[in-house]
């Protein structure tokens, strides 16, 4: 997928939070990482639970581990921002939205406190830990 597409399906609250990043060689970094991540994610979900859901334990765990590796790899700052920009879709429910933004910061401490050198792997094993351990939220069990 190329920068203008990945670019057009953001939110406009998503793309306000990188034009914030401004023009610099850290942002040039910053805004692949964010892809790399949310592939990263749905990658190992699909390697733990085979599949992808909404609202039950396999989309409680994608939060959590996309915001921990975001949180490692660009920042708490900017992974927070980013996370909850990608939440403020008026059209998605407000339990929804309260299970993600829950999710995400249980992963954003998860990624600031476990902070490089963590592999991948820490961190999924960090997540699904919170996960069995009822720390993340989940609508449809």
């Amino acid at each position: 997928m190329g920068a203008y597409e990945q670019w057009s399906r953001l939110t406009p609250a998503e793309k306000a939070v990188i034009a914030s990043m401004g023009a610099n060689p850290l942002t040039a970094i910053k805004i692949p990482l964010v892809k790399m991540s949310k592939d990263t994610a749905f990658n190992e979900t699909t390697s733990r639970f085979g599949y992808n859901g909404h609202n039950d334990r396999s989309d409680a765990f994608r939060h959590c581990f996309w915001s921990a590796v975001l949180a490692r790899d660009i920042g708490y700052y900017w992974a927070k921002a980013f996370t909850d920009a990608h939440e403020s879709n008026p059209g998605q429910p407000p339990e929804e939205k309260d299970m993600d933004l829950h999710n995400n910061s249980v992963g954003l401490n998860i990624g600031f406190h476990y902070f490089i050198p963590d592999s991948n792997s820490s961190l999924s094993d960090k997540c699904f830990k919170a996960l069995q351990n009822g720390e993340l939220k989940v609508l449809n069990p």
